[in-house]
């Protein structure tokens, strides 16, 4: 599904425009992948795992703008690819199509500029429209500054699985599952 394109001027007083990816931006949404995933160890891939071609990426971008259950909204600062937020189903089957999932990811350069809420306040709202009950995410255990953002935003802690990650250098992090009713 596509997102209605915005401008939103952030705090700094730049304005940043918020819109679904095109089939087109396939290699950028690439470079913003690997990016992200080599600046924190939040993310659930690391940058080699990013292997998807730029056919496949396109491909998938277009896929995604043509689901009605699925959205994905990219942050643009100055140009830049700044963050991004998905929504995707947890499944299709009738007993748990209420519930969509979200990810988010932000460029390091722009953690703490109100980005990441932005992004997230604007996930649950399109999740909303598009008819989900309940929004489910998955945080590093660690990860202190989007755990109170998320709680913030109304989410709740709905359970922990302890050593879900381990990372290249043998650190196992928890992982905390958080939930927020819509209805």
């Amino acid at each position: 599904m596509r997102f209605q394109e915005k401008q939103v001027r952030l705090a700094d007083g730049r304005i940043c425009v918020l819109k679904s990816p095109e089939p087109a931006d396939a290699q950028r949404m690439l470079d913003y992948l690997k990016r992200t995933a080599a600046e924190t160890h939040f993310m659930l891939r690391l940058p080699e795992e990013v292997t998807m071609t730029v056919e496949e990426e396109s491909s998938y971008l277009e896929s995604s703008l043509k689901d009605p259950g699925a959205m994905m909204i990219n942050a643009l600062v100055d140009g830049e690819l700044a963050g991004n937020v998905g929504i995707n189903p947890q499944g299709l089957r009738r007993k748990i199509r209420h519930r969509a999932g979200v990810g988010i990811a932000l460029v390091k350069e722009y953690w703490g500029m109100g980005l990441g809420r932005l992004l997230m306040e604007e996930a649950v709202r399109a999740a909303s429209a598009m008819g989900y009950s309940q929004l489910e995410l998955g945080v590093y255990g660690d990860n202190e500054r989007a755990i109170r953002l998320y709680e913030k935003l109304g989410f709740e802690p709905w359970g922990r699985i302890r050593n879900a990650f381990r990372l290249p250098d043998g650190t196992v992090c928890d992982e905390i599952l958080m939930g927020l009713l819509l209805e």
